[in-house]
């Protein structure tokens, strides 16, 4: 596919979304359609990947692909982020005992439940691989669903792009945890013998494990689908686990670890360990790095 054809529908959607203001899509109908679509894609992304010959091997392939690219994402942004925050003397939590526990509860169910939907749509791909045929286009055009709904549902939060693009902090964190986990992923993708541009897109996601993974497998590539997955859902994992010690060092290593989930799923565990003072900064670069998952992923799946 060309990067237009790609890129261009997907973006298109999101922005629509974004945009224009749709009547019948309150913010209750766009929260709980995007759970269920959610769900949906993932079961067809496990059915294309049980329809895969030679199931097992691609599996271990993308476990992996997954287990070398976590570790350079997760090694170069925490040295670039360490040295941006003492440049800009970003804060740092005094804080010695915060309870995590109820997050990492939750974290655990969530990736019991989207783990669940995967692997049951893969046992139905592996007995029932002739059944769908055109599932790849079925699965691109509920991606076009999804994003408008991700297009509402950032509108109805009363985003505003110039207010997030333009806080300091917020920017600098998400630039600078955006570029090192690219040049991560180049290096880790060179020794796994990968397409520099797939190994890009495989760690484009940021943490944001319902979308990466749904994206790739519905560009064409399951098994990159499946690695990318399964490297946002540990990054999501491991954030929980490392925000209370990172947050001692300096703001920039615990937000920018959070990645996309910083405006949203690891907000509160980011405001008890910094203060109310952090906020406008997770939520700016949560926003920027959530906001650029649906356009580095289709374009670097279309170079």
């Amino acid at each position: 596919m060309t990067i237009l054809s790609t890129l261009g529908p997907l973006l298109a959607s999101l922005l629509v979304g974004f945009w224009f203001k749709i009547p019948f899509l309150n913010q209750h109908i766009v929260s709980k359609s995007l759970s269920y679509l959610t769900y949906l894609i993932l079961g067809f992304i496990g059915y294309s990947i049980g329809a895969l010959d030679n199931l097992m091997e691609k599996v271990a392939i993308a476990g992996t692909q997954a287990a070398v690219l976590f570790l350079f994402i997760t090694l170069l942004p925490l040295i670039a982020l360490w040295i941006s925050g003492q440049f800009m003397h970003a804060s740092h939590s005094t804080t010695l005992n915060v309870d995590n526990k109820t997050a990492m509860k939750q974290a655990l169910i969530d990736a019991t439940i989207t783990l669940a939907w995967v692997i049951a749509g893969t046992v139905l791909g592996f007995f029932l691989k002739h059944w769908l045929s055109n599932v790849d286009e079925f699965v691109t055009w509920l991606l076009y669903a999804l994003l408008l709904l991700v297009g509402c549902q950032l509108r109805q939060e009363n985003h505003r792009l110039r207010k997030l693009f333009l806080n300091k902090q917020g920017g600098v964190i998400a630039l600078m945890a955006i570029s090192t986990t690219l040049i991560g992923g180049l290096i880790g993708g060179a020794l796994l013998g990968l397409n520099w541009n797939h190994s890009l897109a495989a760690v484009s996601g940021f943490g944001w494990y319902s979308l990466s993974g749904i994206l790739i497998t519905g560009l064409g590539d399951p098994v990159l689908g499946t690695t990318a997955f399964l490297l946002d859902i540990s990054r999501e994992i491991v954030a929980l686990m490392l925000v209370p010690f990172l947050a001692r060092i300096n703001s920039h290593m615990s937000v920018g670890y959070a990645g996309a989930t910083a405006m949203d799923f690891t907000l509160p565990l980011l405001g008890k360990c910094h203060g109310v003072e952090v906020v406008p900064v997770c939520i700016a670069s949560g926003f920027i790095m959530s906001f650029s998952v649906p356009f580095l992923i289709p374009l670097f799946m279309g170079l």
